[in-house]
């Protein structure tokens, strides 16, 4: 397997722009994502949930993993990994079947496997 360099600063812009823009559309409710990248790698979260006690302030939660895209070389075609909470690591080879091959747009990555954990999509 070759390395893949990392992503440059325009493709990461512009893939931001995509996702956000694609789970504002479908997923509303659960806010903006929380997109990181790491070499070859993008990394889609869901934004924590604050968490209330009585006597404190509200705890902003950690994100919530959900989808990892590697780089291909072309911002059209990116592997899908999900997290997986069982290993808490990502996964390629065990995305559901039924919900298509296991690489494609960043959109497709985040149709994939955000009803997974976000619910299903809410059309405008």
């Amino acid at each position: 397997m070759n390395a893949m360099a990392a992503i440059d600063p325009t493709t990461r812009t512009t893939v931001v722009d995509r996702i956000t823009a694609h789970v504002r559309s479908g997923w509303p409710h659960v806010g903006d994502p929380v997109i990181t990248f790491r070499g070859q790698f993008c990394y889609v979260a869901l934004p924590g949930r604050p968490r209330t006690r009585w006597f404190r302030r509200p705890q902003p939660a950690p994100p919530s993993p959900v989808l990892r895209l590697r780089y291909q070389g072309n911002i059209g075609t990116w592997q899908i990994g999900i997290y997986k909470y069982s290993s808490e690591s990502y996964t390629e080879a065990e995305l559901p079947t039924s919900f298509g091959p296991v690489a494609g747009t960043p959109e497709e990555g985040v149709n994939r496997t955000f009803p997974l954990y976000a619910g299903p999509r809410r059309r405008p």
